[in-house]
């Protein structure tokens, strides 16, 4: 019995230890396979990072020399003593600033490093040379950080391949964190030997005793856990590693995957974000101290920080150069050199959203395109169109708003179709809702420009002018069902008037004469090809701004009185992005489509010309804007949104004002919108100057009465009215004598 009882015991330990070991073998291999997976396709996530528009100085522009500093400070220039001699720095004098500009690669062109000379003279610069004395003109300084687009674990990734990193801190975090690397296996059997000694006396685990491969384990799969079994399964999965892959992919995935320290919620990884994170330079130009130092923090990122603990992480730094002499791969020179170089540390902050609804825009857009893992791990670079010090004018001017009701502003560059500014609201920490994107709300007046504009376009051969007069009186419109009434503003009826006094004074009934006469269909597929609604009922009202926009679809259209005529067919925001490699695959085209004759254009402008406009647009005067400008007001009948457009040939603005529940802001916009828009234009045009329109072939000038329209020799209160040719007024003639001595009378 015993007998059999024995054989039973061994055939139920033999069938156990069976089943252990396949078990144990199945485990191990699927763990193989799984490290091995992760690590092949782990691809060194790096995050995205978008970028303005290229910063420039150019002789003439209007900028402070504290202005100018605070921007260098923005773009990651470091101040120093004497004439900088390293890119990236700069230095003051009494009226000048010296810098050494910075290297950097866009998609289609290099910012080459300029040594420059930038003077001042009060709040402007007065001129740019080289050292030598050769005049500049300009300089460029590279684009501004806007935002990183982080995946969930919010890691900032620079991946370096291992041939382009120094030797010096290769040797550096050898000599450091495993001085056998190319000696032993996945595993030091002498340093796992001291640990264990270590461990057992303390009945702990104090040391580690890890090699490379074994850290590379820790951060790829494990957790800060101490204990036995750990460290077990961390031994096994080494030996998988060293099994797998060769020592240099080991080291380099290491180098790239290594915890460096933290900018706030973001945790800084690998060799190549923690050059520019620390020391604001690529990785393959740091110096020997500063390779030592990064090497020394892998230890513990925290307690050696050079922004925190600047004398524990100089102690630490000092320690990795004395191994690097003591393992001979230095030299005394060399090591005397680095011991008394400072830590000289230039922190670049991990910037998290400059421009907040601007880079929402950018982000709604790239999703369409680009999964969440292209955009936060494979490391694109995104080139966007915005200029920030224009963002800065248009946050600035609409803080100063005198009320209390949320608001929108867009800036666009009339030529290119270029957001240059983008303001979605009042706060973004309050509201991240985009009101200059994703709100669409009546237009008002802002809709007149177009209806006279077709008008001068589609009447010319009629002899329709800005001096054609119109009745102003009572207007009974059939709907079909009821009789529309119009009405003005004010209630009132000022008999004939001029089509420049009625756009200037943005008077209702003749909008609607206007409209009826170019023809309600044609007007109303002309407001749809602008992209102001995508459906506008052929109704009378559409003249008086019954449409529906967005800021930045009514900036898109405003900008053919710049433009010639011509729309952008999309506002342009990303201009390129590159991958990792810095190779483009994206390019934004730039497509324009014709909307109006650029004489009717024109005319329109000239009707609106800041300098000389009356009527709602007159409080554009008060400002020191430079050159030639125009704007609309555009203010709903019940008071609920409140728009102003303004332009220059070099700039379009536009700016909304209302409530999101659509109550009534009880404002019009001469007084709420307007004086955001003329602070802009005056900041805008006090940097880049002022310039005129320029005046298309086929357009004639006749001296017009301002108010009446009255036009020949001898007339008073003279503007230079502009008239396609032909529908000038003839030399002496008089439109009305009569409406001459009406409106003279009446005030008006």
């Amino acid at each position: 019995m015993r007998k059999k009882a024995r054989k039973r015991l061994y055939l139920f330990l033999s069938i156990a230890a069976g089943m252990l070991t396949l078990a144990a073998s199945v485990y191990l291999y699927s763990l193989y396979i799984r490290i091995t997976d992760v690590f092949v396709s782990r691809g060194l996530p790096s995050p995205s990072i978008v970028y303005a528009a290229p910063s420039s100085i150019r002789e003439g522009m209007g900028i402070s020399m504290p202005a100018l500093i605070d921007k260098l400070k923005a773009l990651d220039y470091h101040e120093t003593e004497g004439f900088p001699v390293k890119q990236g720095y700069f230095s003051r004098g009494t009226a000048d600033i010296a810098l050494y500009t910075k290297k950097f690669e866009m998609p289609s062109y290099t910012i080459r490093p300029v040594q420059a000379d930038v003077r001042f003279s009060g709040d402007k610069v007065s001129g740019i040379s080289t050292p030598g004395g050769q005049d500049l003109g300009s300089v460029e300084l590279g684009p501004e950080q806007l935002a990183v687009f982080f995946g969930d674990d919010f890691k900032l990734r620079t991946p370096v391949d291992l041939t382009s990193m120094p030797d010096a801190l290769i040797d550096a975090v050898l000599v450091t964190e495993d001085v056998r690397f190319f000696e032993h296996g996945a595993i030091d059997i002498n340093g796992v030997g001291r640990a264990l000694v270590a461990d057992v006396a303390s009945l702990s685990i104090r040391q580690g005793g890890s090699t490379i491969t074994q850290q590379l384990v820790k951060i790829l799969f494990l957790s800060n856990e101490r204990s036995f079994r750990r460290k077990i399964i961390e031994a096994i999965m080494a030996i998988m590693i060293f099994h797998k892959f060769s020592r240099a992919q080991i080291l380099n995935a290491y180098l790239n995957d290594v915890y460096l320290g933290q900018d706030g919620h973001v945790s800084v990884i690998g060799m190549g974000a923690a050059a520019s994170y620390y020391f604001s330079k690529p990785l393959e130009r740091l110096s020997l101290a500063q390779c030592a130092m990064l090497a020394g923090m892998i230890a513990s990122p925290n307690r050696y920080s050079p922004i925190y603990h600047h004398t524990d992480a100089l102690e630490r730094r000092n320690y990795v150069l004395s191994r690097l002499l003591q393992y001979k791969v230095i030299s005394d020179d060399e090591y005397r050199a680095a011991i008394t170089e400072p830590l000289s540390v230039q922190v670049s902050r991990v910037h998290v959203k400059v421009a907040p609804y601007f880079v929402d825009y950018i982000a709604d857009q790239l999703t369409s395109s680009f999964s969440k893992q292209a955009l936060t791990a494979n490391g694109l670079r995104i080139f966007t169109t915005l200029d920030t010090d224009v963002q800065h004018m248009a946050e600035v001017a609409m803080a100063n708003a005198d009320a209390a009701p949320e608001g929108a502003m867009v800036v666009m560059q009339p030529q290119t179709g270029y957001v240059l500014a983008l303001v979605g609201g009042r706060d973004y920490d309050k509201s991240q809702f985009d009101r200059a994107v994703m709100s669409k709300r009546q237009i008002g007046s802002c809709v007149k420009p177009f209806v006279y504009m077709a008008a001068f376009e589609d009447l010319a051969h009629k002899g329709f002018s800005q001096i054609t007069m119109i009745d102003d009186a009572k207007l009974n419109v059939s709907t079909g069902a009821s009789v529309w009434q119009p009405q003005n503003y004010d209630k009132r009826f000022r008999g004939r008037i001029t089509v420049r006094y009625a756009l200037q004074h943005s008077i209702n009934i003749p909008a609607v004469k206007v409209a009826m006469d170019v023809g309600l269909k044609g007007l109303s597929v002309l407001l749809e090809q602008l992209g102001l609604d995508s459906d506008v009922p052929a109704f009378p009202s559409i003249a008086l701004g019954s449409v529906s926009t967005s800021p930045i679809d009514l900036c898109r259209a405003y900008t053919i009185f710049s433009n010639n005529g011509y729309e952008p067919v999309v506002p342009v925001s990303i201009t390129a992005i590159t991958d990792l490699h810095s190779n483009t695959i994206y390019s934004a085209p730039l497509g324009f489509k014709p909307m109006a004759s650029e004489q009717a254009c024109y005319v329109v402008s000239n009707v609106l010309s800041g300098p000389e406009t009356e009527g709602t647009g007159r409080g554009l005067r008060v400002f020191r804007i430079q050159g030639e400008y125009a704007g609309k007001t555009g203010t709903t009948n019940d008071f609920r949104d409140a728009w102003f457009a303004g332009y220059t040939p070099d700039v379009t603005a536009v700016d909304w004002f209302g409530y999101d529940n659509e109550a009534r802001i009880g404002l019009p916009a001469a007084q709420i919108a307007l004086p955001v828009i003329g602070r802009f234009l005056e900041m805008y045009t006090g940097m880049y100057g002022g310039s005129r329109f320029a005046v298309p072939p086929g357009i004639q000038f006749a001296c017009v009465n301002r108010y009446t329209g009255v036009a020949g020799k001898g007339v008073t209160d003279c503007v230079q009215g502009a008239f396609i040719a032909g529908t000038q007024p003839r030399t002496g003639a008089v439109n009305s004598i009569i409406d001459w001595f009406r409106h003279l009378f009446s005030g008006h």
